[in-house]
């Protein structure tokens, strides 16, 4: 049942999902974004990019938050195989992976095959996605391979860099101001968190619902949190 409830409600956010709204840099560049706060994606990378794609994508997000001062930092990239065609098997695998430290979010880099390029040259198809539930966990394509695509006007990188607003919290709108106070609050959220000895930054949903643990998002997808101790000896068996 949550499963299904999961779907429905990603379906919902996606079937709007065009921009955050109209870039107004100089209103940027004249906010008080408070202080840096870091912000760890953790990526799973599709056998299928390459190296060089996904070290550009991570540049691109990396510039793009800056001027908020949110810093991002990649913690880990792992080797990633597509457990299906659509959209939704790609998303309902990364959203039921429980989110172990030192991750604030996770990220899948999708690539692209001869069958996306068959769908995209007659149908619709999504790019990205980000599940909406706690606003965690989500994907962008991150290879050039439809008709869609190309007419999109929209490079790997802009796509993702959209996802990541959503891994902040931010909806959709015709201005991005509405998203620029978002990122303000989910920020003062962070040091809020890291005052009391929280070293997580929080997730927050469309509806205000604030996520101030990993165990809190765990549990809202029904997945048993791991002692640290057993985390940390299977990361470390995989970097052996």
């Amino acid at each position: 049942m949550k499963r299904l409830r999961v779907l429905a409600v990603v379906f919902f956010l996606l079937s709007g999902c065009t921009t955050i709204g109209i870039q107004d840099m100089d209103a940027v560049k004249n906010r008080d974004f408070s202080t840096v706060e870091t912000f760890r994606i953790c990526i799973y990378k599709d056998v299928e990019v390459s190296d060089e794609r996904a070290q550009e994508i991570i540049a691109a997000i990396t510039e793009e938050f800056a001027p908020f001062g949110v810093k991002i930092q990649i913690p880990w990239i792992q080797p990633w195989e597509r457990p299906g065609f659509t959209w939704k098997e790609i998303l309902n695998d990364v959203a039921f992976r429980p989110l172990e430290p030192p991750c604030d979010r996770m990220f899948v880099l999708v690539g692209r095959d001869f069958k996306d390029f068959l769908w995209g040259s007659v149908m619709p198809e999504f790019h990205g996605a980000v599940e909406t539930n706690t606003m965690t966990k989500g994907f962008a394509v991150a290879e050039l391979g439809s008709i869609n695509q190309l007419l999109t006007l929209k490079s790997p990188s802009d796509i993702a860099a959209h996802e990541v607003y959503h891994l902040l919290g931010c909806g959709h709108g015709c201005l991005a101001n509405a998203c620029y106070n978002q990122i303000l609050r989910i920020k003062i959220a962070a040091r809020k968190n890291r005052d009391v000895g929280r070293n997580f930054f929080p997730a927050m949903t469309q509806d205000g619902q604030i996520f101030w643990t990993r165990n809190d998002i765990n549990r809202e997808f029904g997945l048993e949190q791991e002692e640290p101790s057993k985390v940390a000896q299977r990361h470390q068996g995989k970097n052996n």
